[in-house]
């Protein structure tokens, strides 16, 4: 087969590998050599063939892992979703051709004949692919999603080390083990160096593993405090076709199902992100009516809701969680921060020309709220980013510098049927190992769950369950850890070398263009010297010969 056929199919190979690691397909140790074929594939290749190969791997990658946005179509038309689809997934995968062209860009210039050539190896692969992907969360609003880390979700040993840094601990982890394969089949040839620096790597693999092992040894103390969460598992079509008084049955069916969690006697009771598809707040006879049965509840309560400002210029509408009190005395109320592109807010929309202004007002016309607020209950200090903002490790992070004893997510479903549930959800442990600090989240045709400081899930409800509501007790902790303190420092080390590593290699190749030149000049210059020399010598022969 032809040797560059073979390049590309070990590059597809690496995109199907990494797709197969993630929920629902959940892979996880695939992962941990996933990268390997494109690796091969690009090794001593020129930076557009790297490019090239790069590109192959992202796309597979991420249209296998973004395809759940083509559940959207019954929102909007076929056209704009699929277009949204191929424009979101061809930029995510640019991070991974600039992952492969950055690679052999900056080996180029390394001494390849020693073993410190095959352990940096495996440390450029992670400095790269670590600080591309810090990268990624901020860059054009940000977008995490699928992070390399989340496919191990369900191995709480090896997601410990987030306590110190953070989940790009661990994708850092899993791409230095994936570099240190790639070293070891890239130069079978040396392979006394290259199966030592594997070596290295499975030692600091097993150095983690223990830190988790240890870790996850002690017991889980603290207060406790009974939550009960009323996902409510309506889908996203019948709220949109329910809005404002059609909503009406929304609300009875929150009520019915709550009603049923009173004998569990809970210090909280909590419906998902905009749980009833109506302004209830500031007024509205729903209001009135919820008032008196959280005073008949006896518990507090908690609840994702859309509301409205009606006193400022234009309206203020936000996607927000209010807490009230038995009494029904609203405690706090929090906007959410961070909110989706195009769903929620429209880049640049005030740019935009008028008819095309129009057509995105009350489709993306959410206000973003401007306070981290902490909900403060007698035993309790909880945070709650709202559904999108739980991707973003910073978010909950602010929540716990902030005070937050404990997170509460709170999100609602709009790919019902597809694994972007599953995938969202696979997040939530390393937020909870990130910071030390239990969640529960209640999640609207969901996954619904509680979920210990060290990310093991203790409770989880779906759709596909009978039961109505979840209930259980969640533990507080007060103290943070090394990653809330001190954050994301690892990855944007990261991208700091792997920046002075490219800018290393530009200028070596600038320098070497430069130099060549002046050779090449050099050379064109003796060939005239030389001819010129010639001529003289002809002349002074021939003025001899006349005297």
């Amino acid at each position: 087969m032809n040797n560059k056929i073979v390049k590309y199919l070990f590059a597809a190979l690496s995109g199907i590998m990494i797709v197969l690691s993630f929920p629902e397909f959940n892979l996880s140790g695939l992962a941990w050599f996933a990268l390997v074929p494109l690796l091969v594939a690009i090794n001593g290749c020129g930076w557009k063939e790297s490019l090239r190969l790069g590109f192959v791997t992202g796309i597979i990658y991420f249209f296998g892992v973004m395809n759940w946005l083509m559940v959207l179509t019954p929102y909007s038309t076929v056209f704009w979703v699929a277009l949204g689809y191929i424009v979101l997934s061809l930029y995510l995968s640019t991070y991974v051709f600039i992952f492969a062209v950055a690679i052999n860009m900056i080996i180029k210039y390394w001494n390849k004949r020693s073993m410190i050539y095959h352990l940096s190896y495996g440390l450029l692969v992670a400095i790269t692919w670590t600080g591309l992907e810090i990268l990624r969360g901020y860059v054009a609003s940000g977008l995490p999603w699928a992070g390399l880390a989340y496919t191990q979700w369900n191995a709480p040993p090896v997601i410990q080390i987030s306590s110190i840094f953070g989940s790009y601990g661990v994708t850092f982890l899993i791409a230095l083990v994936n570099g240190a394969i790639a070293s070891f089949v890239i130069d079978i040839k040396s392979w006394r160096y290259s199966l030592k620096a594997l070596s290295i790597a499975i030692g600091i693999l097993m150095a983690c593993l223990t830190y988790g092992w240890v870790r996850l040894s002690i017991p889980v103390q603290g207060e406790e405090m009974k939550v009960a969460m009323v996902p409510g598992n309506i889908r996203q079509d019948e709220k949109m076709t329910s809005w404002g008084e059609k909503s009406g049955w929304i609300f009875e069916k929150y009520i019915e199902e709550t009603k049923s969690v009173i004998k569990e006697r809970p210090d909280l009771i909590v419906w998902p992100e905009t749980a009833v598809p109506k302004f209830i707040f500031p007024e509205s006879p729903e209001k009135e009516k919820l008032y008196s049965l959280i005073q008949s509840w006896k518990s507090y309560f908690l609840m994702g809701v859309i509301s409205a400002e009606p006193d400022t210029p234009n309206w203020k509408i936000y996607n927000s969680v209010f807490l009230f009190s038995p009494k029904a005395e609203e405690i706090d109320r929090y906007h959410k921060m961070h909110l989706v592109p195009v769903s929620e807010t429209f880049p640049l929309k005030r740019y935009l020309p008028k008819k095309l202004h129009d057509y995105v007002v009350g489709v993306s016309d959410f206000d973003s709220g401007s306070r981290y607020t902490v909900f403060s209950m007698p035993i309790a200090r909880i945070g709650v980013p709202i559904c999108f903002e739980s991707v973003f490790p910073q978010i909950s992070r602010r929540f716990v510098r902030e005070g937050a004893n404990v997170i509460c997510m709170v999100t609602n479903a709009w790919f019902v049927g597809t694994h972007a549930a599953e995938q969202h959800f696979s997040m939530a442990p390393f937020r909870a190992v990130e910071n030390g600090k239990s969640i529960f989240r209640c999640a609207n045709y969901g996954v619904s769950c509680i979920i210990d400081l060290h990310g093991r899930v203790i409770k989880k409800l779906t759709p596909e369950s009978d039961e109505k509501y979840l209930a259980g007790n969640v533990t507080l902790h007060p103290e943070g850890t090394f990653y809330s303190k001190h954050g994301d420092y690892l990855p944007w080390t990261c991208l700091a070398v792997v920046l002075f590593f490219i800018f290393q290699a530009w200028y070596y190749e600038r320098k070497k263009g430069v130099s060549n030149v002046s050779r090449s000049s050099l050379r064109g210059r003796g060939i005239k010297d030389s001819h010129n020399r010639g001529r003289r010598s002809s002349l002074t022969s021939q003025t001899k010969k006349r005297k």
